[in-house]
């Protein structure tokens, strides 16, 4: 788990806004997927949608700090 946050933040730092967009959709269509699993009782591991959420909340994050910074310049 570690290794994947390092992971997502170094993308997130290094990642340009196509990217940081194009990773945000994949999520959010996973998180879909877990949350139909979920409900259909066929979902593995509970904990993984907390884990799509967090990854979720830092792209948005990333995307706000960006917008923020382009605006003060």
């Amino acid at each position: 788990m570690p290794h994947e946050i390092r992971t997502l933040k170094q993308f997130l730092r290094e990642a340009n806004a196509d990217e940081l967009e194009r990773r945000l959709s994949e999520l959010r269509q996973e998180h879909f997927q877990l949350r139909v699993q979920a409900v259909t009782a066929a979902l593995e591991n509970p904990k993984r949608i907390w884990m799509v959420r967090k990854q979720i909340a830092r792209v948005l994050t990333e995307q706000h700090r960006r917008r923020r910074e382009g605006a003060e310049q």
